[in-house]
């Protein structure tokens, strides 16, 4: 367990180095205005992608290892790990099905989210069986 969660450590400090991706946001908006005017009109994306990133991001640079500990933090924290982007936003589902390799900073910073939510789901999934 010890060698997933540095693991989990080492892939947040050597691989979210970056600016959060304003830009490719901005890109997205104006790809995507017809979709967002009709389902998320008065919503600030930026806001929620980083709400979700951070809650990842927390999780990964150590905060994990107090939510291991207690049963009932455990089991929330894996609620939420077990929900995508779209799944806490659904109001963005309308860009579910599309492919964001064409927004560089985004879709890195989306790979990297994604490889830790499944890193800190697979290291919850170990505690559990461990007790």
């Amino acid at each position: 367990m010890k060698k997933l969660i540095d693991e989990i450590v080492q892939i947040y400090h050597h691989e979210t180095i970056g600016p959060f991706p304003y830009k490719d946001f901005r890109q997205l908006k104006y790809d995507f205005t017809e979709e967002f005017r009709r389902n998320a009109s008065h919503e600030l994306i930026t806001a929620d992608f980083n709400t979700y990133m951070m809650f990842i991001y927390g999780l990964s640079s150590g905060g994990i290892v107090k939510k291991l500990e207690d049963p009932l933090e455990r089991y929330k924290t894996m609620e939420w790990l077990n929900k995508s982007f779209f799944e806490w936003f659904p109001k963005y589902k309308f860009l579910e099905p599309y492919d964001f390799s064409e927004y560089e900073q985004l879709h890195k910073t989306w790979k990297v989210i994604e490889k830790l939510r499944q890193k800190l789901i697979e290291l919850i999934k170990l505690k559990e069986i461990e007790k």
